[in-house]
């Protein structure tokens, strides 16, 4: 039988995120830098209009699949939590 891990909380994932950032920063500090300036310049230099649009394409992309998968999850909950509810009659 297999051992499934908890999912962590998104809070946690944004957590453990920052704190390896923070780590690589100390560590490799001229890395960072360059890093974090080069992000800055392509925020400078792409449209606000651009990086907006792609990340809602990419949002409502992703929305439809996830909508679909968690309504089959919820749907196969039910009708499994319906067939263990219901008493079995045998006809004999």
């Amino acid at each position: 039988m297999s051992q499934e891990t908890p999912a962590k909380p998104l809070g946690d994932f944004v957590h453990d995120i920052l704190h390896e950032a923070e780590t690589m920063a100390r560590r490799e500090p001229a890395k960072a830098v360059a890093v974090a300036f080069g992000i800055g310049l392509l925020f400078h230099v792409l449209p606000k209009r651009f990086i907006v649009s792609a990340a809602t394409s990419t949002a409502l992309t992703l929305l439809k699949p996830a909508l679909l998968t968690f309504g089959i999850m919820k749907a196969a909950e039910l009708v499994l939590a319906s067939s263990q509810s219901k008493p079995q009659t045998g006809h004999e």
